[in-house]
């Protein structure tokens, strides 16, 4: 295999670029696709860190959530013992009320039977009491006499003094009782009043949760349809790689048939438009300027809409813009031999490519409607009249 051939054989193994007219380019769709599934990579490990995030809050939530129905349940339970603890005051205080009017209406009872035997006594002016003790059959009687009514006068007042005594500690306990009911019925207003919050916080804690579920829910769902993205990009980048393989071995085989000695086609080369040469090679003579210049090619005159070719096999190693000449496009046919093309527009080739004797690569400027050609061989500009079929005509 010769040098060129070698050359070739490198490059489209290792470089990145279409080849032919085909303009396949299998490392910018492996790089392409490569990208697309390291991106989806990094937006499911993004998507992993979220879910672990959410998953956090959900479990925090979840946590707060449990207290918090434990202490809803705690409150209720304590709002229970308030109403059990307020009725058995209640009760307490109604029988605290029961025996006050009861030993209200003993006093009052008491009271008129002292009245009454104090209206008797008076009335009768002691003749009864007087007579009991006069008429004792002796003394011993007559002070027992004395003695029972004292006693009988001094139980009544102790009787007195002891409901009095019953009522004042009644009455008293009834106060502390009411301030007990006050204190629990203000205890169990506090705890409805914070069992009212807590069913609010529940609440919020509760459509927290399930929105956390759901976020998370809706994060695992993306994180699947990436999943399967990247297996439908992966069995992508091995359809490609498996393509190019197969065009590898095609391109090989052209490689095999493409011509790489341009010297041995002097003058049976190709004319890279069609059309007439009105600036020849060499010296001209530049009426504008009054002087003569060196024209390194042929200037070629063709119709607006003509296409440029090929004139060669060869690889297309520059494609730039120079002032003067427009878009120009340069093919290297090895051993030191490459054309260039000026005043180009609409090209057809990219840099790196491959093309055959004959392909198009482009059309001619319609600013211009000349083409601008040169050879060059051995870092030397040739006359192309002497490398082109007819080159004189």
């Amino acid at each position: 295999m010769n040098k060129h051939k070698l050359i070739l054989l490198v490059f489209f193994l290792f470089s990145i670029g279409f080849l032919f007219a085909q303009e396949k380019n299998f490392e910018e769709e492996i790089e392409h696709t490569e990208k697309q599934i390291q991106l989806l990579q990094a937006s499911i490990k993004k998507n992993n860190e979220e879910i672990q995030k959410v998953t956090s809050q959900e479990k925090t939530t979840g946590q707060l959530l449990s207290i918090t129905r434990k202490n809803i349940k705690d409150s209720r339970n304590l709002i229970t013992a308030y109403d059990k603890k307020l009725n058995l005051y209640s009760l307490q205080l109604t029988n605290l009320q029961n025996a006050v009017d009861k030993n209200n209406k003993e006093i009052v009872t008491i009271k008129d039977n002292y009245k009454e035997r104090s209206i008797n006594i008076y009335k009768k002016k002691n003749t009864k009491m007087n007579s009991s003790i006069f008429t004792a059959n002796s003394l011993s009687q007559a002070v027992y006499r004395i003695k029972y009514y004292n006693i009988l006068s001094n139980i009544n007042q102790e009787m007195l003094d002891k409901l009095k005594t019953t009522q004042f500690y009644n009455e008293k306990k009834k106060i502390e009782i009411k301030q007990l009911l006050n204190n629990v019925n203000g205890d169990k207003k506090s705890k409805e009043n914070e069992l009212n919050s807590l069913d609010k916080k529940k609440k919020y804690q509760e459509e927290l949760l399930i929105k956390l579920q759901k976020e998370k829910q809706s994060i695992q769902t993306e994180i699947t349809k990436q999943n399967t993205q990247i297996n439908a990009l992966e069995q992508l980048r091995k359809t490609i790689l498996e393509q190019k393989k197969q065009y590898d071995i095609e391109q090989l085989d052209q490689l095999k048939k493409i011509k790489s000695n341009i010297k041995e086609f002097k003058g049976k080369l190709i004319w890279p438009v069609d059309g007439k040469i009105v600036k020849g090679f060499g010296p001209q003579w530049n009426s504008k300027l009054n002087t003569t210049l060196h024209n390194p090619g042929v200037d070629i005159a063709a119709n607006p809409t003509a296409s440029v070719r090929s004139i060669f096999d060869g690889l297309v190693t520059t494609i730039t813009f120079i002032a003067g000449y427009g878009t120009t496009v340069i093919i290297d046919h090895d051993d030191g031999y490459f054309t260039v093309f000026t005043h180009l527009d609409n090209l057809l080739v990219t840099k790196n490519m491959l093309v055959k004797e004959g392909q198009k690569i482009g059309f001619i400027s319609k600013e211009s409607q000349v083409v601008h050609f040169e050879i060059w061989g051995n870092n030397q500009t040739l006359n192309p009249k002497e490398w082109l079929r007819d080159g004189y005509r």
